[in-house]
């Protein structure tokens, strides 16, 4: 399923020529400025010192926007502003008690909206968490409707803004949805608070229970203040890299939770030292040990998405073990490294087959809402 995305990478590589520039602007100032005052017999060291340090800041600053730019993971000014608002930004404040997520911009009959809010956080280790939210075309006209959503994990290390300026997931939806291919559905995007070598899942005491807060905090979050139908057939969970073998492992242990998965680039063995460091912790998160000894109470679709530049042996082993126990399975074999590229061309084939699979049709009518069950794992 191919969904044309615009290519805006021209304004990436404008920011960057921008950045060079300015660069170049001071050092030559700076240059200009310390010979000046040593031809007057004025100090120039501390102006040397802070003017070099501001110019190799900006030069530090224009070469990690190249290295985005050149790999994908920001294309334009949209993106730019939002990863640099992700790191050095504060995080909104959170919603009371009953009020609505609402878009900041009105979403129009053919562009849904995305925007950031604050989750908070009941679950050990894990802070209040910046995340991403986007409504398909149509959510603020139509007030009744009830909603979809899928649950989409980044990996590690990244942040919760990754699925919409790396892999453009909003214009995916927009496209899916403006086409007929998939209804309009919410994506929920929280930062998990990953480091480098980590996977979202519960690490042993005293660690960060990441798989806690995404079923126990984010998806009754999400009930609470979006327009969602909240129930397990109208949830789904996916995710890349780490994220991906996260959503197999969450969605696998928490089925009564989430109706399908979607494990894009999951690998066999957790990254984590503290998985590591515990024998069993380690073997409770190794998908093939999982998938053997998890109890399957329904029908549970999965999407495997494989890239060409992994070890594609790892992928196809987790598909056959899930084959094995007789679930529906779906492995996508993609040209590709790792990375968000890639991702974004998995997306469409991995979303329309989940959602037909799970059996998403179109928003549900005001009054169609049944309560949420409580997340309770089903994995043994």
């Amino acid at each position: 399923m191919h969904v044309a995305i615009l290519d805006r990478s021209w304004q990436g590589w404008a920011a960057v020529g921008a950045g060079a520039l300015l660069a170049v602007v001071c050092v030559v100032a700076l240059v200009r400025t310390v010979r000046r005052r040593r031809r007057r017999h004025h100090p120039a060291g501390l102006l040397a010192v802070t003017g070099g340090l501001l110019c190799l800041t900006l030069v530090a600053a224009t070469g990690l926007l190249a290295v985005g730019v050149g790999t994908g993971y920001v294309s334009d000014w949209a993106g730019i502003a939002t990863v640099g608002a992700t790191v050095v930004g504060d995080a909104p404040d959170a919603l009371a008690a009953g009020q609505p997520a609402d878009p900041p911009t009105p979403t129009t009959a053919t562009a849904g909206r995305t925007w950031d809010v604050t989750i908070p956080s009941h679950s050990r280790g894990v802070p209040d968490s910046d995340t991403y939210l986007y409504v398909p075309p149509g959510y603020s006209q139509d007030t009744g409707a009830r909603y979809p959503v899928l649950y989409m994990m980044h990996g590690a290390p990244g942040t919760s803004a990754d699925w919409f300026t790396a892999a453009h997931l909003d214009q995916v939806l927009d496209g899916l949805i403006d086409a007929g291919t998939i209804p309009p559905v919410v994506v929920v995007s929280p930062d998990l608070d990953l480091g480098a070598a980590d996977e979202p899942v519960d690490m042993p005491a005293p660690g960060a229970l990441h798989e806690t807060f995404l079923v126990s905090d984010v998806v009754p979050w999400t009930d609470a203040h979006l327009r969602t139908v909240p129930d397990q057939p109208h949830r789904v969970i996916g995710g890349i890299s780490a994220g991906g073998l996260g959503s197999l492992l969450v969605g696998l242990r928490h089925q009564s939770t989430f109706a399908g998965i979607v494990s894009l680039m999951p690998y066999l063995v957790p990254e984590a030292p503290a998985l590591h460091a515990s024998a069993s912790a380690l073997a409770a998160n190794e998908p093939l040990e999982v998938i053997g000894r998890t109890t399957y109470s329904e029908r549970l679709p999965v999407f495997v998405g494989v890239p060409s530049g992994d070890d594609v042996t790892e992928g196809h082993r987790i598909a056959d073990a899930l084959t094995q126990q007789g679930l529906p399975v779906q492995v996508g074999d993609y040209v590709g490294g790792h990375d968000w590229s890639t991702a974004q061309t998995m997306a469409p084939d991995a979303i329309t087959w989940i959602v037909q699979q799970v059996g998403w049709t179109s928003p549900a009518p005001a009054g169609t809402a049944t309560p949420a069950p409580s997340p309770t794992a089903t994995a043994g």
